[in-house]
């Protein structure tokens, strides 16, 4: 059962990886239709900057809330490498509070925004900005879902540690 679970999420993971490609793919098309229309024949495509920035948006909000790992995040680690296990437990489980609140605590207004651009579209394509901005609601709860796995493994001492025991952040 175990085992079966794990491949259907490894499965799902490269499906999202899949989705993240495709949404590099069209923006750098994109990026690169504009530079040879507007270089090449002088001309202007509003709606190819319009996709560029929509696939940005979306891939960095989509390649964060599902694609990362918990060993992508950056970490400025000046306090905790110096701390004792105890320590960057309580740290780790102090920072994940605070983002869980944060987040839980803009949710709703993020929401009632999203939700309101759906009046808006686009200038030149006239797509609707709720389509667009609906990402920041997927990576909102994906940052309070990760958090609250961070703090339960915080609590129990079994987190995933991004430093051994003792080791300084040079030695990585």
């Amino acid at each position: 059962m175990v085992n079966g679970l794990r491949q259907v999420g490894g499965w799902l993971l490269q499906r999202t990886e899949n989705v993240a490609a495709i949404l590099m793919v069209v923006m750098m098309t994109s990026f690169l239709y504009q530079i040879v229309v507007r270089y090449g024949f002088g001309g202007g495509t509003s709606w190819a900057e319009e996709i560029c920035v929509i696939m940005w948006i979306w891939s960095i909000l989509w390649c964060t809330a599902v694609v990362s790992r918990p060993s992508d995040d950056i970490r400025i680690d000046i306090v905790t490498v110096k701390a004792s296990p105890m320590g960057r437990r309580v740290l780790e489980g102090l920072c994940s509070v605070a983002l869980i609140v944060l987040f839980a605590i803009g949710l709703p207004g993020a929401w009632n925004y999203v939700s309101f651009m759906k009046i808006e579209t686009t200038p030149a394509m006239g797509l609707r900005y709720h389509w667009i901005f609906s990402v920041y609601i997927l990576f909102a709860v994906a940052v309070i879902v990760r958090q609250t796995w961070h703090l339960w493994h915080a609590i129990r001492g079994t987190g995933t540690q991004h430093y051994a025991e003792g080791r300084e952040a040079a030695d990585l």
